[in-house]
């Protein structure tokens, strides 16, 4: 599945990036020296976290895309920063839990499964 075929079926939207990348694994987390260590390319990241460090760890594994839950606001700088390091980031009313399960219902598994 593509970040685009996601937004799609959720209504998601698109906050920074583009959303071409396919999406091969989902992980939920907020602690973002756990999220470094257990990271892969493609990963769907969940995250509540929207600062600089959140654009830094995504393009640093290549994820597909971050997922900020509960239609958290981030800011004009992390926002300029994705579109600069070519980080994608959506934006979902539903929470964290309600953003994972929505993905594994398309199919989507988790990191590492």
């Amino acid at each position: 599945m593509t970040v685009d075929e996601l937004i799609q079926k959720t209504g998601w939207t698109l906050v920074a990036g583009n959303a071409e990348s396919d999406i091969t694994s989902a992980y939920v987390c907020d602690l973002l020296s756990w999220v470094m260590a257990h990271g892969q390319e493609g990963t769907a990241w969940v995250t509540v976290q929207t600062h600089l460090n959140v654009i830094a760890v995504a393009s640093l594994h290549r994820f597909s895309c971050v997922v900020i839950p509960e239609n958290i606001a981030v800011s004009k700088e992390t926002i300029a920063a994705a579109n600069e390091k070519g980080v994608c980031m959506l934006s979902a009313a539903c929470s964290s839990y309600g953003a994972a399960m929505a993905m594994a219902s398309f199919g989507i598994g988790e990191v590492g499964a």
